[in-house]
């Protein structure tokens, strides 16, 4: 029989009994310290982590804003893509139209061209921000979720541009492209008195709508993006430098060079297109004469002329918000002087300098409008999201450039330019009392490779006033390399102008003069231009197209016209024999057809008032001195 031991099986249990509590408390220490680290110690990592199992987070699309035209037309905005709720697509309502005003954005919605691009942070708005509680499954549970920030929509921008002028603008540089076989042709409209761009296009262009069509040089807008040589329209620069500084008056002859000027023997002549005989600035403005105003700069002198250039924007950008708007080059005053004076003579026609259509069509804004130099204005007004206004931009004068009556002179210059000049093919017969004046320019491309200009490459481009007095529309057409025989500014970039001036005034929207619209319409019989003919040639002639015509006045020839509203009554037709050396009777005539007869005579004009000539110095049948003004008085029927 065996004996067991008590006393070690007493030391067994309590030894298995001390492991146990040490295991027990060893377990409980450690949740004790897990407790203490998730609670105390990292608090917050395990709230983040726990509450990231049951929230997300998301950004609120913050809808972007609308743009515009001053009438309410919408150019572009937001289309929300079916299906899904929280993707939206930007949708540009007018297809081609203003592509390269309006722009385009990428494919992350934000602005890449054009004002989308220039105004891309006040467009697209403020995104806001969403908590989500989710249960297991992941499933928003909207009792418990909230926005922690409301989005912002974006500002709706309200551009100046006017759609339908604009879709007429470009209309006609599309039609222009095609007759006269160019490059590019470009417009711009500008209100003179308030600075705001009406329209303003380049083509070929792009549409912004499409995913796959590549943009390139079609997304360029030359008006403010192209750097030229602006030509014989800078001589209104050089006429105002003259009249300003009293270098050269208007009455100052410049006596004959024949064609070409040979002013040094080491530097190229400068010519003109026809040998014009002696001229003062009124009649070179009318012909042209790069001789004449090569003469009219060196005369004013570099410096003036530099600071002349540079007071009308010359050499700066006009605006901070015009997408990829260059400054072009202008030539201080010693490199002007510098030669013998070249670069100073040739800059008086329009070489040697670089600048942009924006700059030159606000340069003759400032003509327009008496002399004040406007800061181009493309941007009306911002609206919120209801329509609501926020912001409304005002018109801005950045300074004087020239005084009323140089102003005023040098209008009555471009008016002849249109009635007896260069741009004789502006005028129109479709609104024959809407009297239009200009300047044509037709500057040759520099060719680096040959290192000369190139004939066979020219800007050619037109820069009008509607009407020439109080106007309504400063317009700037330029078409970029011409292949036609009509490759010049007067008869290709001219009758563009004339055209977009045709469609404005008959535009039930846009005419200025609503009385205007019927005076002549489109399919007139009497639609011919007689002046100048022979009376049995302008009756041969009116009776064949079945336009009823009468005649006033003696003599053999046709020196005016006077268009009644009604077809039925047809065309008067004024008659006189021209004697080129005495004072033709002008009583009675529109503004226009006065200036075409004195035109003839080479007179500078002067005139006041509106409607038909009343009063004229010198008297009819005077006898006309070289280089005398003539003076009228115009009045509106009562």
């Amino acid at each position: 029989m065996k004996f067991v031991n008590l006393e070690a099986l007493k030391v067994i249990n309590l030894d298995a009994i001390s492991i146990w509590k040490m295991l027990v408390l060893g377990f409980i220490l450690v949740l004790t310290w897990q407790t203490f680290n998730i609670q105390v110690l990292n608090r917050e990592i395990y709230q983040a982590e726990t509450k990231s199992m049951v929230t997300h987070t998301k950004n609120i699309y913050a809808e972007r804003g609308q743009i515009m035209d001053r009438n309410g037309v919408v150019f572009a905005e937001n289309l929300r893509d079916t299906g899904k709720s929280e993707d939206y697509s930007r949708i540009f309502l007018q297809g081609k139209l203003a592509s390269q005003i309006v722009g385009k954005v990428n494919r992350s919605g934000e602005g890449s061209l054009g004002v989308e691009r220039m105004f891309d942070s006040r467009l697209r708005g403020n995104e806001g921000f969403r908590v989500s509680i989710q249960d297991a499954r992941k499933r928003e549970i909207y009792g418990r979720s909230e926005n922690v920030a409301e989005a912002e929509p974006g500002k709706n921008l309200v551009l100046t541009i006017d759609r339908n002028m604009q879709e007429l603008v470009e209309k006609e540089l599309k039609d222009g492209v095609s007759r006269y076989i160019a490059k590019s042709a470009s417009a711009v409209v500008v209100d003179p008195y308030t600075g705001e761009i009406l329209a303003m296009a380049s083509y070929p262009t792009f549409d912004p709508n499409s995913k796959n069509q590549g943009v390139g040089s079609m997304a360029k807008n030359d008006i403010v993006a192209m750097a030229y040589e602006p030509g014989s329209t800078f001589k209104l620069i050089t006429a105002a430098a003259a009249l300003e500084s009293g270098a050269v008056d208007t009455n100052q002859v410049f006596p004959n060079e024949g064609r070409c000027w040979t002013w040094n023997p080491k530097s190229a002549p400068i010519c003109d297109t026809h040998v014009y005989g002696d001229m003062n600035m009124p009649e070179a403005m009318v012909q042209s004469s790069n001789v004449v105003f090569a003469k009219i700069a060196t005369e004013v002198g570099a410096k003036n002329l530099y600071i002349t250039a540079k007071h009308f924007g010359l050499g700066e950008k006009t605006s901070e918000y015009f997408y990829g708007e260059e400054s072009g080059a202008l030539k201080d005053h010693v490199t002007l002087a510098s030669n013998s004076g070249s670069d100073l003579k040739s800059m008086g026609f329009g070489h040697s300098v670089l600048v942009t259509p924006i700059q030159m069509v606000m340069a003759y804004a400032a003509i327009a409008n008496g002399g004040k130099l406007m800061k181009p204005m493309l941007v009306k007004e911002w609206r919120d999201s209801k329509g609501k206004l926020v912001e409304k931009n005002e018109p801005t004068e950045l300074r004087r450039v020239v005084s009323e009556k140089t102003s005023s002179m040098i209008r009555a210059m471009l008016s002849r330019v249109v009635n007896n000049g260069t741009a004789k093919q502006v005028m129109s017969k479709k609104i024959p009392d809407v009297v239009f004046g200009g300047k044509t320019g037709t500057a040759e491309k520099y060719n680096p490779e040959i290192r000369k200009y190139d004939r066979e490459h020219q800007v050619a481009s037109f820069i009008g006033l509607a009407p020439v007095e109080n106007a309504r529309y400063v317009c700037l057409v330029l078409v970029d390399d011409p292949q036609t025989a009509q490759h010049h500014g007067g008869n290709s970039a001219g009758p563009i102008f004339r055209r977009i001036m045709e469609g404005i005034y008959y535009h039930p929207e846009l005419s200025p003069a609503s009385h205007s619209l019927e005076l002549v319409s489109a399919k007139s019989k009497c639609n011919d231009d007689y002046v100048g003919m022979l009376a049995t040639a302008a009756k041969s002639l009116a009776a064949s197209k079945g336009c009823n015509v009468k005649f006033e006045g003696e003599g053999l020839r046709v020196v005016s016209e006077r268009r009644d509203v009604n077809d039925s009554v047809g065309v008067t037709l004024i008659l006189e024999n021209m004697d080129g050396g005495k004072m033709p009777n002008l009583k009675g005539l529109s503004l226009k057809d006065a200036l075409e007869i004195a035109g003839n005579f080479r007179m500078n004009v002067e005139y006041t008032g509106k409607g038909r000539v009343v009063a004229q110095s010198p008297k009819a049948d005077e006898v006309l001195r070289k280089g005398q003004v003539c003076k009228l008085t115009l009045k509106e029927r009562s």
